[in-house]
């Protein structure tokens, strides 16, 4: 497809987002490149296959009861990058061994709390072994790529005649919102609004990570209602990040920090929900940007998910006392204690390092030809895998 255009013709074009120039370069970014990032990513029966399977098997666990199961990360968020998105499957749950768990009791807090979620996952990750007919393998993370305390199950899933591996991580979470009355129609609105509560209650609110893994519904909310074609853009910039070298030299940046960086950048621009000629590359290059900036001048990124969801800026600043010392600071939309950049145990990340990959792509973007973009930048070589995947 991309090569149907001469090297001569490409080198010509350039991107300017001037008003009344040449938008050849927008047109071509538009029709060549962000269909790549997009190919792909529809609606897959495996992994939804592979959730409804351990939804099914969960609900015959004799350790658990649970309200619901909710499906996350890029999958659930239809953020995917092809051949390289998660299931994230999270619990919530009421009881474990027969014990109701009351988050505000602090049952899920503290060294307690820890212990708690540790005896979960390793009591449920065997008894999940011992289905040796349903699963193929059951491995325990203490440090996953996001959450603590995952399990990571391989199912093998039937669809179309054919037969699928699928790997999925299990996080167990808190059921907030319970009582002996009807359960609230929005349970993730109601389970958001309770944390919140709480956590504006306090005088000097602190991180918490079993509140984190019980906002995950909320997340996705914020993320989905994004217009397709800015989630086209946050695709692209993280099939730069996993295709495009980027992540072999620079490992461990966790994909949703990138999801909501790219969509606080739309925001910056005006375009997060509206969108002007030529929003795709203009959001692209204001990502990379904030970026850099986010690194070099420790710029706070934030994306402000309103009021049904969010915070206000000025809430968030009342909490920078939890993450006044990270070298790099993305605020989750929710929860503005919870820092995504965050240090993890074993997955150091370069930030110095990926903060020079972002200059100088958008270098290029700015600077260079459409050649140069697709021949002489990490997005090019990105482009090139996608383009042989196809």
């Amino acid at each position: 497809m991309l090569r149907a255009y001469t090297r001569a013709g490409l080198e010509k074009v350039f991107y300017d987002a001037t008003p009344g120039t040449d938008k050849s370069y927008i047109k071509y970014f538009n029709r060549e490149i962000l269909p790549l990032a997009n190919a792909g990513t529809s609606a897959d029966v495996a992994p939804q296959a592979a959730t409804d399977f351990i939804h099914k098997l969960l609900g015959k666990c004799p350790l658990l009861t649970f309200d619901r199961l909710h499906n996350g990360g890029s999958f659930g968020r239809c953020t995917l990058v092809r051949g390289a998105f998660d299931v994230d499957l999270s619990v919530f749950v009421t009881q474990f061994k027969g014990r109701v768990l009351n988050y505000w009791a602090g049952d899920w807090s503290g060294e307690a709390g820890e212990a708690l979620q540790e005896a979960m996952m390793r009591d449920v990750a065997a008894w999940l072994r011992d289905q040796r007919l349903a699963v193929l393998e059951v491995e325990t993370l203490e440090h996953g790529t996001h959450y603590k305390h995952v399990i990571n199950v391989k199912v093998a899933v039937q669809t179309g005649g054919l037969i699928k591996k699928v790997d999925v991580d299990l996080k167990m979470a808190a059921n907030v919102v319970q009582g002996s009355g009807p359960p609230p129609v929005d349970r993730s609105k109601a389970q958001r609004d309770a944390l919140m509560k709480q956590l504006w209650s306090q005088d000097y609110p602190t991180a918490e990570p079993a509140r984190e893994a019980a906002l995950a519904e909320s997340l996705t909310a914020v993320v989905k209602q994004i217009p397709d074609w800015n989630k086209a853009v946050v695709r692209l910039v993280k099939c730069w990040y996993k295709y495009g070298g980027v992540e072999e030299r620079v490992p461990h940046v966790p994909s949703v920090l990138l999801e909501v960086l790219a969509l606080a950048a739309a925001q910056r621009t005006g375009q997060l929900n509206t969108k002007s000629p030529g929003a795709e590359v203009a959001v692209l290059v204001a990502a990379l940007e904030l970026l850099h900036a986010a690194v070099s001048r420790r710029e706070v990124v934030l994306l402000e998910a309103g009021p049904v969801w969010g915070y206000t800026r000025q809430q968030a600043l009342g909490c920078q006392h939890v993450w006044r010392p990270d070298p790099v600071v993305v605020l989750h939309p929710i929860d503005p204690t919870c820092n995504l950049a965050r240090s993890k145990r074993g997955r150091h990340v370069d930030w110095a390092a990926l903060g020079r990959e972002a200059r100088a792509l958008r270098q290029v973007v700015l600077s260079g030809s459409m050649w140069d973009l697709l021949n002489r930048s990490s997005l090019g070589h990105a482009i090139n895998m996608l383009e042989k995947e196809m």
